[in-house]
């Protein structure tokens, strides 16, 4: 009997994952078209608050005045870029073979010199074979990814760094031979209940002053290279895991 109830929970275990895969993927499209839009209407003023800002600094004769018009220039700038990147399709990306471990270096460096006193530490599979992706996009979606958790344990604590290869994945209602989990796995207070199920929404952040676009735009990056990204989390251990495919479809 033992054998028949084995054989029984398999294809609803089955069915969870290809459900869960689903909500994921409906929820992944909503979001980059929300996304968009949100996109579309802080793109529309930023050229005017721009432009404002450098007719002012041109009316400023005090240097110390013309450093505001300055910071306002640069975060324009900086948002503009943002808008682009978040506008972008998918004619955009630039994929070529990456090994993971060295975005991830690249990852790991950047936050460190952000939060010194983070312990991040590295469980790779070094066996791993190389992946076709756009680097930039890799980076960025893991560096917002690691910061979220960096933030959550303010700047103490300890996160990890996992590669594995995962096989016969189900991507995006297609099957794969070979896939990547990275897991981002931190041991901080865990993402608060009331916003677990919408922490990859734009404008949903568990943090005061945060933007609520970080894991959004994660997100929409991982879903363009086919991907998926979830979360589990409770008090002490919050995993952000993401799957990529690697091979071609079986």
């Amino acid at each position: 009997s033992g054998v028949r109830l084995l054989l029984e929970f398999r294809p609803i275990d089955a069915q969870l994952r290809v459900a869960r895969e689903e909500q994921l993927l409906h929820q992944q499209q909503a979001n980059r078209e929300l996304i968009r839009n949100l996109a579309h209407e802080i793109k529309n003023p930023l050229g005017g608050i721009r432009g404002s800002a450098q007719l002012l600094q041109h009316e400023l004769d005090d240097p110390q005045l013309r450093e505001f018009t300055d910071v306002i220039i640069a975060e324009a700038d900086r948002l503009q870029d943002l808008m682009n990147r978040l506008l972008s399709s998918h004619s955009m990306m630039r994929p070529a073979p990456l090994n993971i471990h060295d975005v991830l270096e690249r990852v790991r460096r950047l936050i460190l010199a952000e939060f010194p006193q983070l312990s991040i530490r590295r469980d790779y599979d070094l066996s791993l074979p190389e992946l076709t992706a756009d680097r930039e996009q890799l980076i960025q979606a893991t560096l917002n990814i690691v910061r979220n958790a960096a933030q959550a344990l303010e700047g103490h604590g300890e996160i990890l760094l996992r590669t594995r290869i995962a096989r016969q994945v189900t991507l995006a209602k297609r099957r794969f031979k070979l896939a990547l989990e990275l897991q981002v796995i931190d041991n901080g207070p865990g993402i608060p209940a009331e916003i677990r199920d919408k922490i990859f929404y734009p404008l949903v952040s568990g943090r005061d002053g945060g933007s609520g676009l970080g894991l959004s735009l994660a997100q929409s990056f991982i879903e363009q290279h086919q991907g998926m990204i979830d979360v589990d989390s409770r008090p002490g251990r919050t995993c952000f895991s993401i799957l990529l495919p690697i091979s071609e479809r079986t």
